[in-house]
């Protein structure tokens, strides 16, 4: 797992998956993953993907295995964007085909507004266009804000109350909801609060007229986070393609992987051709 010395200090850790003759040479993916996850939540997608792609799976800085920042570091959209540019030039990444789960997607937009030239095409899991005020209210449950009740929580307890509605949970079953839970505990409370922070200051409506590479859409059609962004972005976007998964909630990426990967897949073979 390559480690990228960035500007600040820190290093980023990213997973690469590569399977292919060193003669191969496709356009490579990178896929980032969503508010306090990391590189493990695109386990099951790896498989498919792999077998003709070259696979790149960053964790966040303080998310997974890469550095613990600080304490009192603050995140930034434009910084977070920064860290992975200069994971794509340190793995010499010209170009890429980026798939971004919730926040990732987010980053995901912004880079293919402000550096069109790296991405390739997007594909776009969960991604609201902001986060909005009825879902801060929902995720700052007995506090004065979300960051506020994370860190009176913890990142773990504070995702099992929020749970299901980031999951589907009916659909995914006891056993990804548990590892779920686990998985963002890992990243501790005032890391994931600061992040929060950092992804609430992100409204992506401005930018999304600027974003010329073809971008897919995947989400379920019954997410409350998400939903009803996907109308928008798909009708804002001058290159957007909406598909939606019937009878599901959010976590479309962790409910159908296999499927998800496979419409990626296609995705790309269009965009290429």
């Amino acid at each position: 797992m390559p480690s990228i010395r960035l500007r600040d200090g820190l290093s980023l850790r990213c997973a690469v998956d590569d399977y292919l003759w060193p003669w191969q040479r496709p356009a490579p993916v990178v896929m980032l993953h969503g508010f306090a996850r990391n590189a493990s939540f695109w386990n099951r997608w790896v498989p498919a993907i792999a077998e003709t792609r070259r696979v790149y799976r960053p964790d966040l800085i303080g998310c997974g295995r890469s550095d613990l920042p600080p304490e009192g570091y603050r995140y930034t959209p434009e910084a977070i964007a920064d860290s992975i540019l200069a994971v794509l030039d340190a793995l010499s990444l010209a170009r890429v085909h980026w798939v971004g789960e919730s926040s990732g997607g987010l980053i995901g937009l912004l880079l293919a507004a402000t550096h069109p030239e790296r991405i390739q095409s997007l594909v776009l899991c969960n991604t609201p266009t902001r986060i909005s005020e009825e879902i801060r209210e929902i995720y700052a449950l007995d506090c004065e804000s979300t960051p506020a009740a994370i860190r009176a929580y913890g990142t773990g307890e504070w995702c099992r109350r929020t749970l299901g509605y980031r999951l589907d949970v009916e659909r995914a079953g006891p056993e990804i909801a548990e590892w779920c839970i686990a998985e963002m505990g890992n990243t501790r409370g005032d890391i994931a609060a600061a992040l929060h922070e950092c992804f609430e200051t992100v409204d992506t409506i401005p930018i999304l007229p600027k974003v010329a590479a073809p971008t897919l859409l995947l989400s379920g059609d019954k997410s409350r986070i998400a939903s009803a962004a996907q109308q928008v972005l798909a009708a804002t976007l001058p290159h957007g393609r909406l598909e939606l998964f019937p009878g599901i909630g959010h976590g479309v990426n962790l409910i159908e992987p296999e499927r998800c990967a496979r419409t990626a897949l296609a995705f790309w073979r269009e965009v290429e051709a």
